[in-house]
């Protein structure tokens, strides 16, 4: 009987010795196209079965580009995402069309970054929230029958309805209302011209003093778990990808997530700054000890005309977390694809994933762990928390950490220190830092 192609790869990897060649990745490439003309997408469980028989004759090891092919594969090239500026562009056709144009002028000159003179340039973030508020705003005075220029009652009355009847069925606080009012000021103000009104600047600061004295609703004790659990965990999931019994896109997955929670605790960004990471561009393995970091001023939170300026730069003296970079970037991140991104997507090659996706898988395993969600900001809290408990000049230390100019923003938003022990290995990560930037330690 002839065998088929699948079947006579099959035979020959059973009949090769442990210690004999293994196909290689062109090989199994050219098989894989073969079998799927032939067969259609059967052909890949075909295939992951031929890695199964594969990793038992050689480990899983040395057969883990069996599954980088695998994944070539079966997961094909998608269109980039829509960026924060085109879903603004996108957002803004829902609004009054009288509003157009003159939102459509501010996004174009905020675009091109540079500063002029009388001209407050936006950022994409603040732009798509303040298009997102002016469209709940217009609905709200269509709906009460009221003018969509401001006055400080028909704000007030919008603050208290948002409090009444938020979207999704989430808790919505005092600091979240005065933010929604700001940003309608804030368009309102472009859109109408010479618009002022001291009404309202009063209705946003009362806003604000209520959500002063209620604290981040937000945010919860049960969620500072301390900065060196969330590390262990990271390790534990990097742990876990190592243990597997085949290198394929489920390990890689894991360890890339191991990474999310040590990466996100040793260097307590915005998870906007850490969705950047790329091998050999915003993060260098230096050597054995250390890791550069080197994030660009567009990725980080500023105000627009400076996104052209110096990028923040760091290095993290970490033979632990340098090892297990250089692991991964060996052994599974080529399972993803041939690309840089340290955190590239499952659903697509050559993409990194978003920052909400950072997000969210930081609170899912969090949630998980220890039954409370932690998202990349809370990550911060915890640790600017510990900084703040276990260092000499912990206010600077911490304000240093985070990137911020202001330890007092620190002690108002992050210093949560009472009641959470420092672990040893935490606190030599914290223990050094330098006029110039913080070198951190593990």
């Amino acid at each position: 009987m002839t065998l088929n192609t699948h079947l006579r790869l099959l035979a020959d990897i059973r009949e090769a010795l442990p210690d004999g060649p293994i196909p290689g990745r062109a090989e199994l490439s050219e098989h894989l196209s073969r079998r799927q003309t032939e067969i259609g997408e059967t052909a890949l469980a075909e295939f992951a079965y031929v890695q199964q028989v594969a990793k038992t004759k050689w480990g899983p090891e040395r057969t883990a580009h069996f599954g980088q092919v695998l994944r070539q594969h079966r997961v094909s090239q998608k269109p980039p995402r829509e960026t924060a500026w085109g879903e603004a562009e996108t957002l803004l056709q829902k609004l009054p069309e009288h509003w157009h144009r003159l939102i459509a002028a501010q996004i174009a000159l905020s675009k091109q970054g540079k500063r002029v003179l009388g001209r407050t340039l936006w950022s994409a973030s603040h732009t798509l929230n303040v298009i997102r508020a002016l469209k709940r705003w217009a609905a709200f005075c269509s709906t009460q029958g009221c003018s969509m220029v401001p006055t400080g009652s028909s704000l007030d009355a919008f603050g208290r309805y948002l409090f009444a009847d938020p979207e999704d069925g989430q808790t919505v606080g005092a600091g979240t209302i005065a933010d929604y009012q700001s940003r309608i000021l804030s368009g309102i103000g472009l859109t109408q011209p010479g618009f002022s009104s001291a009404a309202c600047s009063f209705v946003v600061a009362d806003w604000r003093n209520r959500a002063d004295q209620e604290g981040a609703v937000t945010k919860t004790g049960a969620q500072l778990v301390g900065a060196t659990a969330i590390w262990d965990l990271g390790f534990q999931h990097i742990e876990n990808a190592r243990s597997s019994q085949m290198r394929g896109l489920d390990s890689a997955r894991q360890y890339r997530n191991g990474l999310i929670l040590a990466i996100g605790t040793a260097l307590p960004q915005r998870a906007r700054a850490l969705s950047c990471l790329s091998f050999g561009s915003s993060l260098y393995l230096q050597d054995d000890n250390s890791v550069g970091i080197r994030i660009p001023a567009s990725m980080l939170k500023l105000p627009e005309d400076r996104k052209q300026g110096a990028p923040y730069e760091r290095s993290l003296r970490n033979p632990r977390l340098a090892a297990v970079l250089q692991e991964y970037r060996q052994s599974f991140r080529p399972i993803f694809d041939d690309g840089g991104a340290v955190f590239p997507s499952i659903k697509s090659r050559n993409t990194a994933i978003s920052e909400k996706q950072i997000g969210r898988l930081t609170g899912n395993m969090t949630e998980k762990a220890f039954g409370t969600r932690i998202s990349i900001h809370r990550l911060r809290d915890n640790v600017a928390t510990q900084a703040s408990e276990t260092m000499t000049a912990p206010g600077r230390a911490a304000a240093a950490l985070l990137g911020h100019k202001s330890q007092s923003t620190v002690a108002r938003h992050y210093d949560y220190s009472e009641g959470i022990q420092a672990a040893e290995e935490f606190g030599a990560l914290l223990s050094t830092y330098q006029a110039a930037g913080v070198d951190l330690e593990l």
